[in-house]
């Protein structure tokens, strides 16, 4: 069974716990934990999955649904999946909820509605090896923000593992040819997704203030309600310049798999690993996202997967084993 917030075992050795006050407010806690649950290390593969084929299917709509508008209706269907599951725990915590209300709704402006948005829109422009790429960056941004906001340290061998995962990431992108690097140019497209990832590293970073009893599913229903009320006004602003999109069964089909496995199940999966394993060691795990992408381009696009798919993979896993295994420094 998946241990709560504020079970000890659930809390990375080392990271910060957030305990919330009568009040409603946050404090730091620095007391050394262990017993870190082996599920939060499976959580933590699945969103990569899911974000993969995400990556591959908005990629294919991208001339078919406008992209403010893909992440708009991707949230209010889950928000209308989650409502049964999440209006009571919502109506039990409501003055916890009613107390943070400025924190929550900064998560859904900036996990929910600037990294999904900035996403799309670069998918217009890039292809999924560029996104990938670039959001391999995301565990050095989450790691240097950790610092700067948990003061979390980094220790050499994790540093090394960082490093090594990364050029796993590369090699799966550039083929195996290193040469392919340099026709890699950076355009509009390439910088939205940078944006996006750091939307998304900062969100990692800040879930560790989660206020302390608040159900899981009150704080991803509150996150998703805040994140689709500010899709709003970039919503209307697309749709008058752009026009709407046609309801078949290829778009109805994406909207649905976005609002339930990139969304859903791929935010709770995160969170939770999160509180169980802090955002520095969650953050490693997106590595996995351009393997995954070569495997589900293969299974969905017939695309081949060659050695450099392989033997990427294998020094990704070995970067992530070195930082997650690695003890954090004080």
């Amino acid at each position: 069974m998946w241990c709560s917030d504020a079970t000890p075992s659930c809390a990375a050795p080392g990271a910060p716990r957030m305990r919330t006050e009568p009040a409603g407010g946050t404090i730091p806690a620095t007391k050394q934990q262990a017993g870190v649950p082996r599920a939060a290390y499976w959580l933590a593969m699945l969103p990569p999955l899911f974000w993969s084929g995400n990556f591959l299917i908005a990629r294919l709509m991208r001339e078919a649904i406008p992209p403010v508008q893909m992440s708009f209706w991707r949230w209010s269907l889950a928000l209308l999946i989650l409502v049964p599951f999440c209006w009571r725990p919502i109506a039990s915590s409501w003055p916890r909820i009613r107390s943070n209300l400025p924190f929550l709704a900064l998560l859904g402006a900036i996990g929910v509605t600037a990294f999904n948005c900035f996403v799309y829109a670069a998918l217009r422009y890039t292809p999924v090896a560029n996104a990938a790429l670039v959001n391999s960056l995301l565990p050095v941004v989450t790691f240097t923000l950790a610092y700067l906001i948990l003061k979390q340290g980094l220790t050499q061998r994790q540093f090394a593992g960082i490093a090594l995962s990364l050029c796993g990431a590369v090699l799966v992108i550039c083929r195996g040819d290193p040469r392919m690097l340099l026709s890699v140019a950076l355009n509009r497209g390439d910088i939205l997704v940078f944006a996006g990832m750091s939307c998304w590293a900062l969100y990692t970073v800040l879930i560790r203030w989660r206020p302390a009893g608040l159900p899981p599913m009150a704080f991803l229903g509150m996150t998703v309600f805040f994140g689709v009320l500010f899709h709003l006004p970039a919503v209307a602003w697309e749709y008058a310049a752009q026009g709407g999109f046609r309801l078949t069964m290829a778009t109805a089909g994406a909207l649905i798999y976005f609002a339930v496995f990139p969304s859903i199940l791929a935010y709770i999966f995160w969170n939770r690993s999160v509180t169980a394993l802090g955002p520095g060691r969650t953050g490693m795990f997106m590595h996995l996202l351009p393997p995954t992408s070569a495997v589900l381009g293969f299974i969905v696009l017939g695309e081949q997967i060659a050695w450099f798919h392989f033997a990427g993979f294998a020094i990704i896993v070995l970067g992530i084993w070195l930082v997650t295994s690695a003890p954090r420094k004080a």
